[in-house]
């Protein structure tokens, strides 16, 4: 199909007219007015946790900061502002590209979590690599963010699942810790894994968190106990109605 310049071009300049309808305010005024007023502001931050330019796994990083303290260096909102921090994470990991992997599942059970997950690049249709929750590097990201409540999402893709894994602790130098190592990129680590067992049944019409499968429960209470941070929220589809709020 060829380029049609013209018409892309006029679709470009009605764009920019639209653009100008849009008032301009100094944005750090602006928020900080709102908040004052008692208004709320809700923040959503970019990317994951690991993908911080300071704190993540660097070289494989973004170039900005993606945990809390973005809230204060880009939209210029004072530390002590930030009241509730949600923190978001699938109930199994998945990373694009390169870089550190611990508990990457590189087998047919990973290969179920991207089928299952629609594990794919949004635009690009690139395989997103899996593997299971991996508690020390979300236990450092609720660190770093101040995190005060959990969601997770996606709980329903584990549905399938006889057996589900999450690892606790890594293996490194000699020892087993929950904490991170120095430098998690020139660091063999090896994840300790839990195994929890499967409920094997589809998810669809449960609004309520005692309405789950027993095992669902009880793999959701473990984390929670492990990670020291309530999951308010859970996922059980895409759609907007498929949210437990507890």
């Amino acid at each position: 199909m060829s380029f049609d310049l013209a018409t892309e071009e006029k679709i470009w300049f009605e764009s920019l007219d639209t653009l100008r309808t849009l008032p301009f305010v100094d944005g750090e005024y602006y928020i900080n007015e709102a908040l004052a007023s008692g208004k709320n502001i809700l923040a959503e931050g970019a990317q994951g946790s690991m993908l911080d330019i300071d704190f993540g796994t660097y070289p494989f990083v973004t170039s900005s900061n993606t945990i809390t303290a973005g809230v204060c260096t880009g939209l210029g909102v004072a530390p002590q502002r930030v009241g509730r921090v949600i923190g978001i994470t699938k109930a199994y990991c998945t990373r694009v590209g390169g870089g550190p992997f611990p508990t990457e599942l590189d087998n047919e059970t990973g290969e179920k979590l991207r089928t299952e997950g629609q594990e794919f690049g949004s635009t690009t249709g690139r395989p997103r690599r899996c593997g299971w929750i991996d508690l020390p590097q979300l236990r450092y990201t609720i660190m770093l963010n101040g995190v005060t409540e959990l969601c997770m999402t996606k709980i329903d893709v584990l549905n399938i699942f006889a057996e589900i894994g999450a690892a606790t602790r890594y293996r490194y130098g000699g020892g087993e810790h929950s904490n991170l190592p120095f430098d998690l990129c020139h660091t063999d680590v090896e994840p300790v894994f839990k195994y929890f067992k499967g409920w094997n049944a589809s998810l669809d019409g449960v609004t309520l968190f005692d309405a789950l499968p027993r095992e669902a429960r009880a793999f959701l209470e473990d984390m929670e106990m492990q990670l020291g941070v309530p999951f308010r929220m859970i996922s059980t589809g895409p759609e907007r109605g498929k949210l437990i709020v507890r």
